[in-house]
């Protein structure tokens, strides 16, 4: 699509935190940039996003959007979308949205989208209505699952889904290298099986769900090791688990991680436990990339991108006895993850790219 114009483009976000939709952000912020927009973020200065884009070179303002600075903070970005005359306002949390569109709306903008990352029901009633039907005039979700219940709450009309796009390293990590640092970092022996769940840790992500099914597993298979790859708000419930249970010689935290495309090269299996809450977990997408088979819970908008038995496997919400049962399919069956690595790998490099992404969001930033 041929933009009439570069835009003036700004992001707003609440939380502090670095997870899959931060990332969403920041990813999207910068392959706007190099397409010749001016890119701009309103977020906490004490959040890893807003330290990410100001290293990267982005205009950053800051804004604590808490609920008992709603109004200090509507007017703020009153003054601020007043002075900027951004073409759009695109905002991602909760309060970040209600103060952000409110000013936006006020002020005129032509283009205000309110984005929604995760699969969580949005109850329909007046305030959630006067969001999304009047105050932002767009809405672009991550799943399909999530524009479907948002058309069936609020019979929205202004309203796509753009998954995030992955962008693949020109050359992807020797796996052998990438295997062998774990290994040894570890102090594990070299025919140790890896698997591994990428997220941030949450309550309901299923890091406590994979510690009943690995205590199950590890009997028969100690060389079985789970890495559990990220950090996040219930780190040391999990950590507590995992030594409650005595597994700690099987399943390792590993904390945050920047060089991801490393971790996930050395891994045998990657898995997604997640109870509830999930779009298209960038997690999965990455993995596909990698060449890594994988296993999900089939919840949220997981389903969209893995195709059971076709491009990875799903299994039944907190269902233990599936996890276990398609870990060692996998493990047993060279075959099988050759297929359904190279059939994952088509199937994101086909549909999951930025210029597609692009030409879709810009259709509603220039409407």
């Amino acid at each position: 699509m041929q933009t009439p114009k570069k835009l003036r483009i700004i992001h707003t976000e609440a939380s502090p935190h670095w997870g899959g939709q931060e990332i969403r952000i920041f990813e999207e912020m910068k392959w706007f940039r190099e397409k010749g927009h001016e890119m701009i973020l309103v977020a906490p200065h004490n959040g890893i996003l807003y330290q990410r884009c100001k290293d990267a070179g982005f205009d950053v303002i800051s804004a604590n959007f808490t609920k008992p600075k709603m109004f200090f903070n509507i007017f703020k970005m009153l003054w601020e979308i007043w002075k900027l005359k951004p073409d759009v306002v695109a905002t991602h949390s909760s309060t970040d949205s209600w103060v952000s569109l409110i000013a936006s709306w006020s002020l005129g903008v032509k283009s205000r989208v309110r984005y929604r990352h995760v699969s969580t029901p949005v109850r329909n009633n007046f305030l959630n209505r006067l969001l999304y039907k009047k105050l932002c005039n767009h809405v672009v979700t991550t799943a399909e699952c999530i524009k479907a219940e948002l058309i069936k709450s609020f019979k929205l009309s202004s309203i796509i889904t753009q998954p995030t796009p992955i962008s693949k390293p020109k050359t992807l990590p020797k796996k052998h290298e990438c295997r062998a640092s774990i290994l040894n970092e570890l102090g594990i022996s070299s025919d140790s099986v890896l698997v591994g769940q990428l997220s941030v840790i949450r309550s309901w992500k299923g890091h406590e769900l994979l510690i009943k099914a690995f205590k199950i597993l590890i009997k028969d298979n100690p060389r079985i090791h789970l890495l559990f790859i990220g950090s996040g708000p219930h780190y040391d419930v999990v950590l507590s688990t995992i030594k409650t249970a005595r597994l700690e010689k099987n399943i390792h935290m590993l904390g945050h991680c920047e060089d991801i495309w490393r971790k996930l090269r050395s891994l045998d299996i990657l898995i997604l436990a997640s109870t509830k809450n999930e779009a298209i977990p960038q997690s999965l997408i990455q993995g596909m990339l990698a060449n890594v088979p994988i296993v999900a819970a089939k919840t949220g908008g997981i389903p969209e991108i893995i195709r059971h038995n076709e491009t990875g496997f799903l299994f039944d919400v907190k269902n233990i006895e599936q996890i276990c049962s398609i870990i060692l399919t996998l493990l047993n069956d060279d075959k099988l993850v050759n297929r359904i690595t190279k059939s994952a790998k088509t199937f994101i490099e086909r549909n999951y790219n930025w210029t597609k992404a692009e030409n879709s969001l810009l259709d509603i930033f220039c409407e």
